[in-house]
């Protein structure tokens, strides 16, 4: 190509100073130019920059003017159409503008009531989904139709419960009646935290809460939804019983997508070895299950010369492939990972049948552009991100020409071969984990603030046994179990299954297994998320200036803002950074929050160590903060706590209502009430150097958005 030309040899020792910026520009249009197939490529990127922008909002954009920016944009594409450099730009702005509208389409289309408070009382309605957890509770969506104290028009359209009441039963898709407890979807526990009220929106749960009573159910099961649901639990019912124990769990799992009954400390090991991500079901697993089914019809209808000589069997097989891809995803709970995975891989095998490429970039692309069309709240995800991430990575690494060469060498198959085969295999492995874990890892490390320091090995051990034994087995099992065979395909799957956790196990015990890392900034992850895709989706040689922008956002990775206090959103639990720089909590409860918290500050120790040190003194009024050279900081639980603390301390957060006049006969230079935090929700405080107070909150960086809870003034 024209573009692969390099800068010098071009200019040569000929070029000046005076000469080199026009030399740049030559030379960049030239490799611009030279990269015109891979313009398609970039279309997701630009509509995931119009989606992160509705979600950046403050406010919620006006519905009809979101709509009708890409039709302007795409009247201004029209109009410079015999430019191309204006042409290439307008269509870069139509795209966003199409990832803008699909973002305010998608949330004014699965707009539902929300709880507006917590409410007890008798609920009425249809189980969506339920799943059991590893202490036998169940966890369970149901469809309301009635709840007392609410209003048709107040009913949410699903809440989700924790029914924990001895020997409790539901079946999906039956109607029942149970005694609850309703809440308001969570805010997030610090104001840059996770929403998960966003989430729930997005997902419509208008609530969630906690049984009183056992359900009773008053209309059976109907419907295809609530067959395929069953159909669902009898086969997680049938691994747990036959592969027993944590392994039966895990097996369960990794066909059903019910992981409530995998214990927490096996989730942690699995984390630690870098092998999570086997637990959710996405394209790994897509690729595992249907490849087998494609290879397995493929090479049985191959055994039929009439066929095989006459009639395009490859086609056939994707075909069937396709089929057993969408049971997998049925049978699955149909998790938004996994309708992205299914998407990948129905689009993978439409191209076999099309006589295309299986796997290419431009696939990958188009299967992006249908997911944020889909579900554009997707981007904003881990799992989105993540497994974008490594499939764009690991195809572009593939195209390259040393890896093109390493998989098209000629092999034997032979006996002698073997070693030789096994040694291609485990090199296979580790080449893909590697470059997987690089374009994933900095992802991980924003959303989860922790590293596998040992990933690769974790995944060196544990895949060959996952893509051997485990999912090839677990498709056999699916396939004899309406005849009562599936017991040996069983036992095989579970001796997969121990196997990986064995591995997890020991890789989790190795020192420092699983770091923690401070929050990074959202600009630093868009910097390294943007260099991976310059070096990712160009091929020429300047797609290697993509490095600089990793380099910057590694660079200010650490430089997120570090409060010097932070409260909740009740003001239950509080925060201070002591002169060492790490948290000092009033108490280890709420548990979560307390975590979140130290995980945000890449904090090793548990709740219960930060609780309470020696700066910090406790008792039944609250708690009181003083270190030499620090604001003294109080905590009152009461009012007379307030009257007391307002004389000895800098700044006093109490958890109650403090009256007009305590407040402003308060001797402390700064206060924050119970209505403070009411109207905002969890709050941070930080000390500027000027000798200002700076008071960030939830309500603030979420803003006015239809998630958000609309409370005071």
């Amino acid at each position: 190509m024209a573009g692969a030309e390099s800068f010098p040899e071009t200019y040569g020792t000929r070029l000046t100073l005076r000469d080199m910026p026009a030399a740049v520009c030559a030379w960049i249009s030239r490799s611009f130019a030279a990269e015109a197939d891979r313009y398609f490529l970039w279309i997701p990127a630009f509509m995931s920059a119009g989606i992160g922008t509705y979600f950046s909002l403050p406010f919620e954009p006006q519905f009809w003017l979101a709509m009708a920016a890409p039709m302007a944009c795409g009247l201004l594409l029209w109009l410079l159409r015999r430019w191309p450099a204006a042409a290439l730009c307008a269509a870069a702005l139509f795209a966003t503008s199409v990832g803008f509208s699909a973002a305010v389409w998608r949330a004014e289309r699965i707009a539902a009531p929300v709880l507006e408070r917590p409410l007890s009382g008798t609920l009425v309605g249809r189980a969506k989904s339920v799943e059991k957890t590893g202490t036998g509770a169940l966890l369970a969506v149901i469809a309301p139709h009635s709840f007392t104290g609410l209003t048709d028009e107040q009913l949410p359209a699903k809440v989700r419960l924790n029914i924990r009441v001895r020997d409790a039963v539901l079946r999906p898709g039956a109607v029942v009646e149970l005694r609850a407890r309703l809440m308001p979807p969570p805010e997030p526990v610090s104001p840059r935290g996770f929403d998960f009220a966003r989430q729930a929106w997005f997902q419509g749960l208008g609530a969630v809460g906690f049984a009183y009573s056992k359900p009773i159910e008053i209309e059976a099961p109907s419907g295809a939804d609530a067959q395929l649901m069953r159909l669902r639990m009898a086969i997680g019912d049938r691994m747990r019983s036959v592969i027993g124990g944590t392994s039966g769990a895990v097996a369960a799992a990794l066909v059903t997508g019910e992981r409530a009954g995998i214990p927490d400390d096996v989730s942690e090991d699995l984390r630690s070895a870098g092998i999570y991500h086997v637990l959710a079901i996405s394209g790994l697993h897509m690729v595992l299950f249907a490849g087998s089914f494609f290879w397995g019809i493929r090479a049985g209808l191959a055994l039929i010369p009439g066929l095989a000589l006459r009639y395009p069997i490859k086609k056939w097989a994707a075909a069937v492939a396709i089929l057993g891809a969408s049971f997998y995803l049925a049978i699955s709970g149909g998790a938004i990972a996994t309708q992205r995975a299914w998407l990948m891989i129905t689009i993978m095998f439409i191209a076999v049948i099309l006589d295309r490429p299986a796997l290419s970039m431009r696939n990958v692309a188009l299967a992006a552009i249908l997911v944020l069309l889909w579900r554009p709240e997707s981007l904003v995800g881990a799992g989105f991100q993540m497994s974008f991430a490594a499939v764009v990575a690991l195809i572009a690494f593939y195209e390259s020409d040393m890896a093109r060469r390493w998989t098209t060498a000629p092999r034997g198959y032979g006996v002698a071969d073997w070693p030789g085969l096994a040694a291609t295999y485990a090199l296979g492995i580790a080449l893909t984990s590697i470059v997987a874990g690089a374009a994933t890892g900095a992802i991980a490390a924003y959303h989860f603030n922790r590293i596998a320091i040992y990933g690769l090995a974790g995944n060196i051990a544990a895949m060959p046994v996952v893509g051997i034994v485990v999912m090839p087995m677990a498709l056999a099992a699916l396939l004899l179990m309406p005849f009562g065979l599936d017991a040996p395909a069983l036992w095989a799957m579970g001796w997969g299954v121990e196997t990986m956790l064995d591995v997890a196990e020991e890789v989790s015990s190795w020192g420092g297994a699983d770091r923690l890392v401070p929050a990074a900034p959202l600009h630093a992850l868009l910097l390294v998320v943007l260099g991976g895709l310059w070096m990712s989706l160009w091929r020429e040689r300047w797609r290697f200036a993509g490095a600089l922008p990793i380099v910057l956002g590694l660079a200010v990775w650490g430089s997120a803002p570090r409060p010097d206090v932070l409260i909740d959103r009740d003001a239950s639990l509080v925060a201070v950074r002591m002169a060492d720089g790490k948290l000092a909590l009033t108490a280890s409860r709420p548990d979560y929050a307390a975590r979140q918290w130290l995980r945000y500050e890449g904090d090793h120790r548990s709740p219960r160590d930060a609780a309470r040190p020696e700066p910090m003194k406790c008792d039944g009024d609250g708690c009181a903060y003083a270190e030499d050279g620090r604001y003294a900081i109080a905590f009152s639980a009461t009012l007379d706590a307030v009257a007391e603390d307002c004389t000895k301390a800098d700044i006093v957060i109490a958890r109650v209502a403090v009256p007009h006049r305590m407040k402003d006969e308060c001797g402390a230079a700064f206060l924050l009430d119970w209505f403070h935090f009411w109207r905002n929700g969890a709050t941070e405080v930080t000390f500027a150097a000027d000798g200002s107070i700076v008071v960030v909150t939830a309500r603030q960086l979420r803003g006015e958005r239809p998630w958000v809870q609309r409370l005071g003034g």
